[in-house]
């Protein structure tokens, strides 16, 4: 079956970076090899991109090196602090299990989720947690529980909790 999907261009270089997988590829690959001019031209170009390099022989080999310096390169940031727990959209992946982190993670989405003198009723603020969550009801529960979000006594409006004093 032929898909027209884009592959990932990282696993692409990953797999051609290991030795058995380049094996197996050229095995399937394999054809006839151009000779002559027609060869020259292509091992000119796989030198020019550096995928491939003068070995100690002086024969061409794959630059596996540089295959890896590539995707160490290109490889993202690792993502550090209560971003941690957000999925690249800014979604919750998972709840922290340290108390800490958890606080910080409600911390942030509730900051992220309502403003310093809205009032909400809880249809409204249902749908600016859904950008975080699919569990609302929980995450609501999660903001209240946390002190982060107060509640109408009517329980029909939400609204950032008031900050505790430092000291």
């Amino acid at each position: 079956m032929t898909t027209t999907e884009p592959i990932d261009w990282r696993a692409v270089i990953a797999v051609l970076a290991n030795g058995d997988s380049r094996a197996v590829f050229a095995e399937i690959v394999g054809g006839t090899v151009p000779s002559g001019a027609a060869r020259d031209r292509a091992l000119a170009r796989l030198s020019a991109i550096g995928l491939v390099e003068e070995g100690p022989d002086g024969r061409p080999v794959v630059a596996e090196a540089r295959l890896r310096a590539t995707l160490r390169q290109a490889a993202p940031e690792p993502v550090t602090g209560v971003e941690r727990f957000l999925s690249s959209e800014g979604r919750i992946v998972d709840y922290p299990s340290r108390r800490t982190d958890r606080h910080d993670l409600l911390t942030l989405i509730a900051g992220r989720t309502i403003g310093p003198d809205e009032n909400l009723s809880e249809p409204q603020l249902g749908e600016r947690l859904a950008r975080f969550a699919d569990d609302v009801a929980t995450l609501r529960r999660y903001l209240v529980d946390a002190g982060l979000l107060a509640r109408s006594p009517d329980g029909r409006r939400y609204r950032l909790a008031p900050a505790e004093p430092a000291g």
